[in-house]
């Protein structure tokens, strides 16, 4: 019998998060074809479960700043060259900087994958690193047509959907709140759930039945769970789940106040599990997803009061929005997205 060729996979880490997420399910969907090891600056606060297939090499944070980078870049050479790889699929924009690097100096393929904004790095040297190193990789896949636009500097670039897959999973944990509007993400600055709250509070003076589910967590989540006592709301912080689907069923529709998105997950799987949503119209993705008045709204960045008066409006579309959800399976299903994966690793691999 044939080896499997390698195929190595490289992500700063596992925890909750879109690369991340991306990352573990190609890890486990490349297992039944490839050897594949996944490499990992750091093996703390893992949210995602791996198959026992895959296996797991960390090189770890010995030095700070360029000197921690050589580090990594070493670390990848060596792995490379001991598990005789044939393809390195790396994941945002530092990862993917070092992996191409290494791949380099291994003479190994490279496909470089961005989960963010062009914009979103504020960094002029990992800008610079940017536009210096990605020439090299044998490809670049982004999230959306319109952050595409960015790369003209390359040739060798293509989108690449986030591929979504939801677990039915039943629970009546959450019937209690009923009706209720949900929100998922990490809570940090970027993602404004201040507003969200704030928006919130507008719409549950005519709505006064309704909750307000967050799951997630992170720095702000303090902060926020203060501001929704100050503003006397029914918010309900759930932590971190790594099951929504039962939560996105049992919602009236879905919200997200985040200034800025490559091409958000939680959209994704609210629309798949057939609740309309509504979201701030920030670069690039939500707009990408959502047909406005169609399945769902998208609200001027920044207005809040906007945000609170298509709550309302969601609230008395909600039947037909719904209806307008069901063919984003045939964009974003992980296997849809997957045989595109399979089609593009088979063109570079060595």
């Amino acid at each position: 019998m044939q080896d499997k060729k390698c195929v190595v996979l490289v992500v700063s880490s596992l925890r909750m998060g879109g690369a991340e997420k991306v990352a573990s399910f190609l890890a486990n969907a490349l297992a039944d074809d490839y050897k594949v090891v996944l490499v990992l600056w750091s093996k703390e606060n893992q949210f995602y479960t791996l198959d026992s297939r895959v296996q797991v090499e960390i090189v770890p944070n010995v030095y700070r700043g360029i000197f921690g980078n050589i580090n990594r870049i070493k670390g990848l050479i060596r792995i490379f060259k001991v598990h005789q790889a044939s393809l390195a699929i790396s994941f945002i924009h530092q990862s993917n900087i070092l992996a191409i690097l290494a791949g380099k100096i291994s003479k190994i393929p490279v496909i470089a994958t961005e989960h963010s904004i062009y914009s979103g790095l504020n960094s002029k040297i990992w800008n610079l690193l940017r536009r210096l190193t990605y020439p090299f990789a044998k490809c670049v896949t982004t999230l959306t047509h319109k952050d595409l636009q960015h790369y003209s500097f390359l040739s060798n670039v293509c989108v690449m959907s986030n591929p979504i897959a939801l677990e039915k999973s039943e629970s009546k944990d959450y019937l209690q709140y009923k009706p209720y509007v949900l929100s998922a993400g990490r809570m940090i600055k970027s993602k404004h759930y201040e507003e969200l709250l704030r928006a919130f509070s507008i719409f549950s003076k005519t709505h006064k039945d309704y909750s307000l589910l967050l799951a997630g967590d992170g720095e702000e989540r303090e902060r926020l769970e203060k501001q929704a006592k100050e503003l006397g709301i029914k918010a309900v912080f759930l932590g971190r789940l790594e099951n929504l689907y039962s939560l996105y069923c049992n919602a009236e529709f879905f919200a997200l106040a985040s200034y800025k998105e490559g091409l958000s997950n939680v959209l994704i799987e609210s629309l798949m599990c057939g609740t309309p949503v509504v979201s701030y119209d920030c670069p690039y993705g939500p707009s990408e997803i959502i047909k406005h008045g169609e399945n769902g709204y998208l609200v001027e960045l920044g207005n809040v009061e906007s945000l609170a008066e298509h709550f309302e409006k969601i609230t008395s579309n909600r039947v037909t929005l719904a209806q307008n959800t069901k063919y984003i399976e045939s964009r974003f299903g992980e296997e849809v997205v997957l045989e595109k994966w399979k089609a593009l690793i088979q063109k570079f691999i060595v």
